[in-house]
């Protein structure tokens, strides 16, 4: 499993979903076409040199308008399609900061209380209430994988780690190896990130425990939200609830043909 970061320059949190293994024993997740990232605001002609030679050609920004305008991806000079798809669809983090009135309204009419910005409650909003985009983010890199890819939110661990906790599942990578990946998180964001964040945070009007909800990545937090999928859809889990949501019912097959490679010659590569 790939849970060492990628020294990509201005990032925390960059790192290969690759080198899983998969439910079918001899089957890994290949390595090389799918990335997940922190924010990409503070890339460098360094870091973007490394991110060319990475063979990345599709970055996907799952931030919400909010967090985009204020440090928006450092793609110059990158030949890359840039796609906005903000898994929120805006209203978490939006263009102007609602006041404790405006959110209460936001709350009556539709049911989302996006004054808690607690972790739990940030990903019940999250699993509840934003399926097509969760769905929508999977298609997309179902669709662009085979050419590199790399999706990202700001600390690269709640919408990006739910994202590519997806992507896993669909593959048969088991429920450990797929909440050690996102609990890696953890070690990653510690340090100068930590300082960073909190800032940019507070600059998207982030209030309450920032530290935890900046860095903190629960392993029984994701068990607890996939656990509760596959209660609900018990036919088949993500899968279900994805399709239910929208995603293309192509995407499970074409994500297992691009990146779903023998064990045998995955550790060859790797070695």
């Amino acid at each position: 499993m790939s849970l060492d970061r990628i020294d990509i320059e201005g990032t925390f949190n960059f790192r290969d979903i690759g080198g899983s293994p998969t439910s079918a024993g001899e089957l890994r997740v290949g390595t090389g076409k799918v990335y997940r990232s922190d924010g990409l605001a503070q890339l460098t002609d360094r870091s973007r040199v490394d991110i060319r030679a990475l063979g990345i050609r599709t970055v996907v920004d799952l931030r919400d308008v909010g967090e985009r305008s204020k440090l928006p991806d450092a793609l110059e000079g990158l030949e890359v399609e840039h796609i906005e798809l903000p898994i929120f669809d805006d209203h978490f983090f939006p263009a102007k900061q609602l006041s404790r009135e405006e959110m209460a309204k936001v709350a009556e009419a539709t049911g989302m209380d996006l004054s808690d910005r607690s972790l739990s409650k940030i990903y019940d909003l999250m699993i509840g209430h934003f399926g097509p985009r969760l769905a929508k983010a999977v298609d997309v890199v179902a669709q662009r994988c085979e050419g590199g890819v790399v999706f990202h939110c700001s600390a690269g661990k709640d919408r990006t780690g739910v994202v590519a906790a997806f992507i896993l599942t669909l593959l048969g990578v088991g429920r450990h190896e797929i909440l050690e990946e996102y609990a890696i998180t953890s070690q990653h964001l510690s340090g100068g990130f930590l300082e960073n964040i909190i800032r940019n945070f507070s600059d998207a009007g982030i209030s309450g425990n920032l530290a935890e909800t900046a860095t903190a990545a629960p392993p029984e937090l994701m068990a607890k939200i996939l656990d509760s999928i596959d209660a609900q859809y018990a036919k088949s889990g993500v899968e279900s609830y994805l399709l239910e949501h929208g995603m293309d019912p192509a995407s499970p097959d074409r994500l297992r043909g691009q990146l779903l490679t023998p064990a045998d010659r995955e550790q060859t590569v790797r070695d």
